[in-house]
């Protein structure tokens, strides 16, 4: 895919007002190496500089050894209102809204070790935490949980110590409305690449994606071009507004190009990569399935796991192997 067919998907979305894509792919995604997903983020795909942005991300892709299949652009509003901002973190969402009982063993144990240092008494899901205090705004509920530290207590799931209407109080996610009322601005569009790559995810992840923060991901990363280009037209970027995501390992990436791409081509995971990896050894294709919205796995141990955290970054064949774990034992599994 060349910066000008970028550019082309980015006026037609903004012409119609509707998703632009580029097709299916001539041919499969390769079964060895990484197939996966990078979406750009609406506060770089401005109404004036998504094509700019959109372009960047192509040119960085090339240059880290990764072949983009297929790409499409669509309003960030309409990402968020069919629902793919909940279905792309569900678990973020999930904490957010549910609080405590969302999280899974050690992500609870994290939360109480930290309730007992700070000795607060309560922890509230973001969405609760906003109902606590009649004016507080998701974007003064994120200013006042970065302010305080944001601790990760696990995958998808964070705490911060604050203050609620002058009581000491743990949030849970308290940056996700924030996150999510920035996909409702207008002529913000979002971007989803198909890709594939012969490095590994970890690998993609720890070098080719950049620092969490643009500011201090490395130039030549997608974080630390998209960040330039940012600050040169007066962008604000962040931690939380990182300006690019890139499938967090393979399973996720397996179940966001199915979301994202296949699903809507009529096709099931069996024509992803990794799904045909996963059928080639006999795992159920629609128990992966229920894997999609990560809720909490049980071990045999007793402990419960995220299954995105659990496998994220992990090389290929681990994640092949704990997938068809799981489903031989079938807890989770949509059984």
């Amino acid at each position: 895919m060349t910066g000008e067919e970028a550019r082309a998907l980015v006026a037609g979305a903004q012409a119609t007002g509707l998703r632009s894509g580029t097709g299916p792919p001539k041919t499969p995604a390769p079964r060895t190496g990484s197939h996966f997903v990078v979406l750009v983020k609406p506060e770089v795909m401005t109404a004036v500089r998504a094509t700019d942005a959109l372009a960047e991300t192509v040119r960085v892709l090339g240059q880290g050894d990764v072949s983009v299949l297929r790409c499409a652009v669509m309003p960030a509003e309409d990402f968020a209102g069919r629902g793919y901002l909940l279905l792309h973190y569900p678990r973020l969402h999930r904490v957010a809204a549910d609080g405590a009982e969302a999280l899974h063993s050690g992500a609870r144990r994290e939360l109480g070790s930290l309730m007992t240092a700070s000795r607060t008494a309560d922890a509230l899901g973001a969405y609760e935490a906003m109902t606590r205090e009649a004016d507080l705004s998701p974007a003064a509920l994120e200013e006042r949980c970065r302010g305080a530290g944001i601790h990760k207590l696990g995958s998808g799931s964070y705490a911060s110590v604050t203050e609620l209407n002058g009581r000491p109080v743990t949030v849970l996610n308290g940056f996700l409305p924030a996150l999510a009322a920035g996909y409702t601005g207008p002529g913000a569009l979002v971007g989803l690449l198909e890709c594939h790559s012969h490095r590994e995810i970890d690998e993609l992840r720890g070098e080719l994606l950049g620092a969490l923060h643009p500011a201090d991901a490395a130039p030549a990363s997608l974080r630390g071009a998209l960040g330039t280009l940012a600050r040169e037209h007066g962008i604000a970027l962040s931690e939380g507004r990182n300006a690019v995501h890139l499938s967090a390992g393979h399973l996720e990436g397996m179940l966001q190009v199915w979301r994202y791409f296949a699903a809507l081509d009529g096709q099931g995971i069996e024509s992803t990569a990794f799904g045909r990896s996963l059928a080639g050894r006999g795992v159920s294709l629609a128990a992966v399935a229920a894997l999609a919205a990560d809720h909490n796995l049980a071990e045999d141990s007793g402990e419960t796991v995220a299954p995105h955290g659990a496998t994220e970054n992990l090389r290929r064949d681990a994640v092949l192997d704990r997938v068809r774990q799981w489903a031989a034992t079938g807890k989770g599994l949509g059984t």
